[in-house]
Parts: C-alpha cells; sequence; structure tokens
C-alpha cells in the first residue's frame, strides 16, 4: 500500500508564513481579565494582523496595565498612542485610542 505525503492546509501555510498572531489575542485577554473597559477589534484577512480600538481606565493604576500589556507584546508595531484625560477638575476616567500592526 503506498504511503502518502501529508499535505498542509491553507491555514497552516498562511501560519508558516506569518507567525503567531496570539500576541494581539493576549491583549484582549489580559485587558479582560484585568477588568478594563475596551473596545478593540483585530483585523486581517487571511491572517489577523492589525489592532484598532479605545480602552478607557477608571484609575491610574489601570492605564499603567493597559499601557504595559500593549507595549510588552512582541512583534506589534504602534502609531502614536493617543491618550484622552477625561474629567475637569478631578480625572473621572482616561482613554487611549491604539492603531496597531503585527510586523514580521
Amino acid at each position: 500500500m503506498p504511503t502518502t505525503k501529508a499535505r498542509k492546509s491553507g491555514s497552516k501555510k498562511m501560519s508558516a508564513k506569518r507567525g503567531t498572531t496570539a500576541g494581539l489575542a493576549g491583549i484582549v485577554a489580559a485587558l479582560d481579565r484585568s477588568k478594563i473597559r475596551h473596545d478593540i477589534i483585530i483585523r486581517g484577512i487571511p491572517i489577523p494582523d492589525t489592532i484598532r480600538g479605545t480602552i478607557t481606565a477608571a484609575t491610574p493604576s489601570q492605564a499603567g496595565t493597559a499601557l504595559g500589556v500593549l507595549l510588552n507584546v512582541k512583534n506589534v508595531q504602534y502609531k502614536p498612542v493617543k491618550l484622552f484625560p477625561r474629567g475637569i477638575p478631578i480625572l473621572d476616567d482616561i482613554k487611549f485610542e491604539i492603531d496597531g500592526r503585527l510586523v514580521k
């Protein structure tokens, strides 16, 4: 009986070319665990490679956690992060707008 060579499917070929996108999903998971409000969209066909959205932090420690999570992901290059403190005279919350791309 002849043996057949296992062929790679399309998704395996694409992941071999581009690498993993677990870092982008890890950002969303870390923000969910720390209960920080966010509206993040991860885009890209066929490989998710763009992250865009907003993060709203109620306290400065949450803002630091959010920035730490964003900056510690490997192979993600961000455009400048926009920071909008809201509340006069006392800060009610801090809003970030992020726009990043997974680079090889």
